[in-house]
């Protein structure tokens, strides 16, 4: 995952989204840089795919300002595993 493929991400969604949404979206622009993500987290304590996610979520707080995004309030919303999870909403600026 790199900066222009986030970029590329927060482009196609909409003003409003949550990073579960990103998630879906990355997943269908960079499947295989998706995989690549999980598989580096393989012998990670905590699940591949929370701790995963957790890098994703990470990068978005950590460059919000680089990427003209803001964190909103938390909200919960069905995960790729098909569970109603709390997770961070983001608007773009």
């Amino acid at each position: 995952m790199n900066e222009t493929q986030v970029r590329n991400v927060i482009a196609a969604l909409g003003n409003g989204f949550d990073s579960h949404e990103f998630i879906e979206e990355f997943i269908r622009m960079y499947e295989r840089e998706y995989v690549e993500l999980l598989s580096s987290h393989i012998d990670s304590r905590g699940g591949i795919f929370k701790n995963a996610h957790s890098q994703i979520g990470r990068y978005l707080s950590q460059n919000s300002t680089l990427l003209n995004i803001e964190k909103l309030d938390r909200v919960v919303s069905e995960n790729i595993k098909r569970n109603d999870k709390d997770n961070q909403n983001w608007r773009k600026l």
